[in-house]
C-alpha cells in the first residue's frame, strides 16, 4: 500500500511539474514580446472574432496607464491572458462537443510549449505577428473574418441605424422615405447602390431578390410588411457581429490551414466547393448541394472520398427504414405492398444479405408497433430513379454520410435545400467524378456510358478507387455567414439551432 501511495505521489509530482514547466515555457515566450504590442494587438483581436475586453480588461487597463515597473505589475496577468487569447484564437473557446450532436469533431490540442516557441520566434517577437501566426488561415476562416471586419466598425461608428419597418409593400418603382435607409444598410453589407434615393429601383431589386434566395423563399423582389426581408433588415448590427463570431469559432474546430486539395461544403447555404491548389494552375469547382433537413442534419465534420461507385445500390438507413419505410408499408395489403417494392425496385434482405424474403410475408405493423424485432434491409436496385441518382461518393465515417447524385434534380433550383436524410446531395456529380478519376481509364465519356439509362435496371454497381494521389479531405460546416469574392456578406437563418449553442459557450463573446 504504501509503495503504491508513493507511486501514485510521484506521478502527481510529475504531472504537476510538467505542467509548471510548459507554462514557464509559455510564459518566458510571452516575455520576450513588447508589453506595447500585446496590449495593440489584443484591442484589434476583434478582426478574428474575439472581444478585446476579454483579453485586455480595465485593470490591465489601467496598470497599463499607471506606469511604473510593468515587468512587475502588469506582466504576469498579461501574459495570461494573451495565452488565453491565443489558445482561443488557435483552437476556440467551445469544445465541439458541446455544440450539438450533429458536430462530428474533437477538440484540437493547442501548441506544445517548444512550437509556441519556434512561432515566437518565427514572429521576431512581435505581438501581432504572433497572433497572425497563430491565427486560422483556412478559406472559409478567412471568408467569415472579411465579413466581421466589413460589419464591426458599423457598430462602433454608429453607421448601422435601426430601420422602422413600413405597413406598405415596397417593390420595384415604389418610392418611399424608408428605401433610403434600406438602401443604406444594403451598402454596409456590399450590395451595389448607385443611387442612394427614395427610388426602388434595379440595385435594390438585384440585391432584394439575393437576400430572399438567401433567406430560402422563392424571390419576387417585394419587400412586404412583415415578411422576411423585414426580418433580415431588422436583425441589430452586434446580433450580426455574434453571428459572424459563432462562423469563425466554427472553423477554428479545423485545421489552421487546408490542403492543396480539398472539398468544403457549407451547410448552411448548401454550397459546395472544390479547390485544387497542386498545380500552377488552380482549379476551382463550385455548385449548389441538397443537404439534411432540421430533423436529420448533416454533420459538421472532416473526412475523406475513397470510391467512387456508378449505379450505386441504395441501402435504406435505420432512421428512414423505421420513420418513413414501415409507416408507409404498415397498412398496405400484400398486393399493395409488392407493387410498393416492384415500382421502386426495392429488395428486401434478411440477416445482413445473406437471404432475400419476400417483402409481403414480412409482418410491417408488428415491426411499426415494436412487438417484432426486425432482421430486416431494404435496398434499391441501381437504376436512374435510385434515391441515389447514378453517382455515389463514398466517404468514411461510421454514420453513412456520403455524397451522392439524385433523382430529384429539378430540387436544385429551388432556394430551400435543406431537403435530405443526412447525406449531401450534390448538382453537378459528373463533373467531380471525371475529376477525381482523371489520368485513369475512367474519361468522362467512359463514366456516362456507364450510367443507366431511363427504364434500365443494373445488375451490380460499378466501385472505382480513387487513386490515392487525387483522394482530398471533405469538410463540411454549418456556416450561417460569408464574404466571397463579391465582397457581399451574406447571411442565412439557422434552422439547425447550432449557433445559440456555440454562443452560449463561446468565451470571447460581444
Amino acid at each position: 500500500m504504501r509503495v503504491a501511495v508513493s507511486s501514485l505521489v510521484l506521478t502527481l509530482f510529475m504531472l504537476v511539474s510538467a505542467t509548471a514547466s510548459a507554462a514557464v515555457d509559455y510564459s518566458s515566450a510571452l516575455s520576450q514580446l513588447s508589453l506595447s504590442e500585446m496590449r495593440q494587438a489584443a484591442l484589434g483581436i476583434w478582426k478574428h472574432g474575439l472581444n478585446p475586453k476579454i483579453y485586455w480588461n480595465d485593470r490591465l487597463e489601467t496598470l497599463y496607464r499607471n506606469g511604473g515597473n510593468l515587468e512587475k505589475t502588469l506582466r504576469p496577468q498579461a501574459n495570461q491572458a494573451f495565452l488565453r487569447m491565443l489558445r482561443d484564437l488557435q483552437i476556440g473557446s467551445v469544445d465541439p462537443v458541446n455544440a450539438g450532436r450533429d458536430v462530428k469533431l474533437v477538440r484540437r490540442d493547442f501548441l506544445t510549449p517548444k512550437q509556441f516557441q519556434m512561432i515566437a520566434l518565427a514572429a521576431g517577437n512581435n505581438a501581432q505577428s504572433f497572433v497572425d501566426l497563430v491565427a486560422p488561415q483556412n478559406a472559409p476562416y478567412i471568408g467569415v473574418q472579411a465579413a466581421i471586419q466589413k460589419i464591426y466598425p458599423h457598430c462602433i461608428d454608429g453607421t448601422w441605424q435601426d430601420i422602422v419597418p413600413v405597413t406598405t409593400p415596397l417593390r420595384l418603382y415604389s418610392i418611399h422615405p424608408v428605401i433610403r435607409e434600406i438602401k443604406s444598410r444594403l451598402a454596409l453589407l456590399g450590395y451595389t447602390m448607385r443611387n442612394m434615393d427614395d427610388r426602388f429601383d434595379g440595385d435594390l431589386l438585384k440585391a432584394v431578390t439575393d437576400i430572399q434566395w438567401n433567406m430560402r423563399i422563392r424571390p419576387d423582389g417585394e419587400i412586404s410588411p412583415k415578411g422576411k426581408v423585414w426580418s433580415f433588415l431588422s436583425v441589430s448590427c452586434m446580433d450580426r457581429v455574434r453571428q459572424i463570431q459563432v462562423d469563425m469559432e466554427k472553423m477554428r474546430w479545423f485545421p489552421q490551414y487546408f490542403e492543396k486539395k480539398y472539398i468544403f461544403v457549407n451547410l448552411a447555404m448548401s454550397y459546395f466547393i472544390m479547390m485544387d491548389q497542386s498545380t500552377d494552375w488552380p482549379r476551382v469547382m463550385s455548385f449548389r448541394t441538397i443537404n439534411g433537413r432540421p430533423a436529420r442534419k448533416s454533420p459538421t465534420m472532416r473526412d475523406e472520398i475513397v470510391n467512387v461507385i456508378i449505379n450505386p445500390f441504395w441501402v435504406v438507413p435505420p432512421t428512414i427504414f423505421y420513420e418513413d419505410k414501415v409507416n408507409d408499408l404498415k397498412d398496405l395489403t400484400s398486393e399493395q405492398i409488392r407493387e410498393y417494392f416492384d415500382s421502386h425496385h426495392y429488395e428486401a434482405w434478411v440477416g445482413g444479405f445473406r437471404r432475400k424474403v419476400d417483402p409481403t410475408t414480412i409482418d410491417w405493423k408488428g415491426i411499426a408497433a415494436g412487438t417484432v424485432d426486425p432482421d430486416i434491409i431494404i435496398r434499391q436496385l441501381p437504376h436512374l430513379g435510385n434515391a441515389l441518382g447514378v453517382l455515389k461518393f463514398d466517404l468514411t465515417n461510421s454514420f453513412a454520410i456520403y455524397l451522392h447524385d439524385t433523382n430529384q434534380r429539378e430540387l436544385f433550383d429551388t432556394p430551400m435545400r435543406q431537403l435530405s436524410s443526412g447525406c449531401v446531395r450534390l448538382e453537378k456529380p459528373l463533373d467531380l467524378a471525371e475529376y477525381l478519376l482523371e489520368d485513369t481509364p475512367w474519361d468522362r465519356q467512359t463514366i456516362a456510358s456507364m450510367m443507366a439509362r431511363p427504364g434500365e435496371v443494373v445488375a451490380k454497381p460499378t466501385e472505382i478507387p480513387v487513386p490515392s494521389y487525387k483522394r482530398m479531405p471533405v469538410y463540411t460546416a454549418y456556416l450561417t455567414s460569408m464574404m466571397n469574392s463579391d465582397e457581399v456578406v451574406r447571411f442565412v437563418d439557422d434552422i439547425y439551432g447550432q449557433n445559440p449553442a456555440v454562443l452560449r459557450h463561446l468565451d470571447g463573446r460581444f
